[in-house]
């Protein structure tokens, strides 16, 4: 059987709900408990120049931030990781691995800059620290454009390479297209990871999709706490580990999750609740950024109809990098149409 791996992304993924802002004891109190479930890899937050540090926050400008909060704590076997959106943080802000409290960097680059972003991920490497490529909206890629990211990761050669769903758009036949592509394709040495939401209520059903592939090779899904996430939430770690405990006989401990569910992650989802809902449904049905969805439901002068067709007039190339100027474009052209439709009628009439 292939070597599977759970990876935690509470406290980065989670931080688009409370900009990252959980409070100092919060962010140690799960980590703790994190630690103490056996979960094999956990993501701490964000490395972002463009933020102050903050003892309060998830979202750090350097690696050296990372041990101001989290140092004094054992992380026992577990693997620590943080995350740099290509772009928003510079080599410089990065110390060697052996200075540093992270172990690993996930790397999150949309394709167009795929080329620039495997160079970065180049100078990371020689840092020492372990790599993990991840492939922004996959469902944006053709076959040939994933073969030739393919090509550049196994010339890095970093510790996974990850599929990553960012709208919730994937089914199971689609994602084992795309997961046999990278299995067929990818040196073996590189493990593959899959990263859900759920906005078609898919996320935990395609990580157990992801877990059963019968491969000579690593695979590691990422969750989250009570599927605290942005948009429609993620997977939740607690229906993923019970789930690898009872089918490939894994040892996380389910009271430490529950734990940290219950003592800090409640609260926040009392305040500020995630999860499917119409709003996302629509985002993932016309494949399209959440953002024009928000766009014209802040205009409450239209049905849920109405925004469906006009979501449906989208350009392909737009539909996943938010253009405000084009959801006004097609939202006046709408409007114009649906009055002269109108006075059409009246004239019929």
């Amino acid at each position: 059987m292939n070597d599977l791996i759970l990876l935690d992304c509470t406290l980065r993924d989670g931080g688009y709900l409370n900009d990252w802002n959980f409070g100092n004891n919060t962010l140690t109190s799960i980590f703790k408990c994190l630690i103490s479930s056996g979960i094999e890899i956990i993501e701490v937050g964000f490395l972002d120049e463009r933020r102050k540090f903050d003892m309060n926050y998830s979202i750090m400008p350097d690696t050296n931030s990372v041990s101001k909060i989290y140092g004094n704590i054992d992380k026992r076997n577990s693997m620590i990781v943080g995350m740099i959106d290509y772009g928003t943080c510079s080599i410089k802000n990065i110390q060697h691995c052996n200075e540093s409290y992270l172990d690993g960097i996930r790397v999150i680059f949309k394709k167009h800059c795929m080329h620039d972003a495997i160079n970065f991920c180049k100078q990371i490497k020689s840092l020492g620290y372990r790599v993990f490529i991840q492939a922004v909206s996959i469902t944006s890629y053709s076959e040939k454009e994933l073969l030739e990211l393919i090509e550049l990761v196994n010339e890095l050669k970093p510790y996974a390479m990850s599929i990553v769903d960012t709208y919730g758009l994937l089914h199971q036949d689609s994602l084992v297209q795309i997961f046999n592509i990278m299995d067929a394709n990818l040196s073996k040495e590189i493990c593959i990871g899959y990263h859900a939401h759920n906005n078609f209520q898919m996320g935990y059903a395609n990580c157990i999709e992801v877990l059963n592939k019968d491969v000579k090779r690593k695979i590691l899904v990422d969750a989250t706490l009570y599927g605290m996430g942005k948009s429609a939430g993620n997977a939740p770690i607690e229906l993923i580990s019970m789930y690898m405990n009872e089918k490939f006989n894994k040892k996380y401990d389910i009271n430490q999750i529950l734990e940290a569910i219950e003592k800090n992650i409640i609260e926040i989802y009392n305040k500020m609740p995630w999860g499917y809902n119409l709003f996302y449904y629509i985002s993932a049905l016309n494949k399209c950024h959440p953002n024009y969805v928000s766009y014209l439901m802040n205009k409450r002068t239209l049905s849920i109809k109405s925004i469906n067709k006009i979501l449906e007039l989208i350009d392909t190339e737009k539909k996943l990098l938010y253009s405000k100027e084009h959801i006004e474009y097609l939202y006046l052209r709408y409007k114009e149409n649906e009055y002269l439709d109108d006075k059409t009628i009246k004239t019929l009439n």
